[in-house]
């Protein structure tokens, strides 16, 4: 089957919001996409959930393992990349809820030589603390417009969608500002940087900014969309790692100008590479 997008997924163990992400998958306006699950080590309890429910989905699936040694988001994600059937390829965090136009919104927007960064709605801790797949697939989220609009997250605004046709030459995208979390670009582009940097053995530092840092040095910049391409994100406490052994490496890259990675995707089985 050919698909236009391929949709990657990083999870770990959560099948719980997985299911509410395949729930609102289920509810795009466009259909015409696969989902692949990079799995960063999930117990067999959590995969062999995960192979059922890719067995029920309208939409193919791949699920893409490896052994968990600790945080290694990078490293499967690249695998991901080489396992994806689809030109074009959104990245998507196992914790961020797609809204219904989501993949419509960045199949319209994708633009060879641009990374399309949409943003997130954050949801609040009750919301968060409430939904279920049972509440997501009867539409609650499209409910809590109002409470979330008014609620004192950070970028409440997010939750607002003005669709394409009308804010084309109303409302220019940002520079900048590349989310790990739900982001757009061909594979082509994404290769002309080696992928991820699998050196980053941490969250926080590195994991997206040096991503978007190296893509800009090959000429790959970041547009930023508002009230588009946008995810319902959960609530929850930020890991950080103090100190944080990326720091490091993310400063090397800089100091060296770094844009193609020698520590990325192992090309030699693509094909045209």
């Amino acid at each position: 089957m050919n698909v236009d997008i391929s949709i990657i997924i990083a999870v770990y163990n959560n099948t719980a919001w997985l299911k509410m992400i395949f729930a609102m998958l289920q509810q795009q306006t466009y259909k015409n996409f696969e989902v692949v699950i990079a799995d960063d080590g999930s117990s067999p309890e959590n995969v062999q959930e995960m192979k059922e429910m890719a067995s029920k989905a309208s939409f193919p699936v791949q699920h893409i393992w490896h052994e968990d040694k600790g945080w290694r988001k990078d490293i499967i994600l690249n695998k991901a990349v080489v396992a994806s059937k689809a030109e074009y390829l959104v990245f998507l965090d196992g914790d961020c809820i797609p809204e219904k136009h989501f993949v419509k919104d960045h199949y319209d927007l994708r633009q060879k030589g641009y990374v399309i960064s949409g943003r997130r709605v954050q949801l609040t801790q009750d919301i968060s603390d409430k939904l279920t797949p049972e509440l997501v697939e009867k539409g609650y989220l499209r409910s809590c417009f109002f409470p979330l609009l008014f609620s004192k997250e950070r970028h409440s605004e997010n939750v607002i969608r003005i669709p394409l046709r009308l804010r084309f030459g109303l409302i220019k995208p940002g520079k900048g500002c590349l989310l790990g979390c739900n982001f757009g670009i061909y594979k082509s582009d994404l290769l002309k940087v080696n992928g991820f940097d699998e050196r980053y053995l941490s969250p926080a530092t590195g994991e997206d900014t040096d991503l978007e840092a190296r893509l800009s040095r090959v000429g790959i910049p970041v547009l930023r969309y508002k009230f588009v391409c946008r995810v319902y994100h959960r609530k929850h406490i930020r890991k950080e790692v103090i100190p944080n052994p990326n720091v490091p490496i993310f400063e090397e890259n800089n100091r060296l100008e770094v844009g193609y990675t020698p520590y990325g995707i192992d090309q030699s089985g693509l094909p045209n590479t």
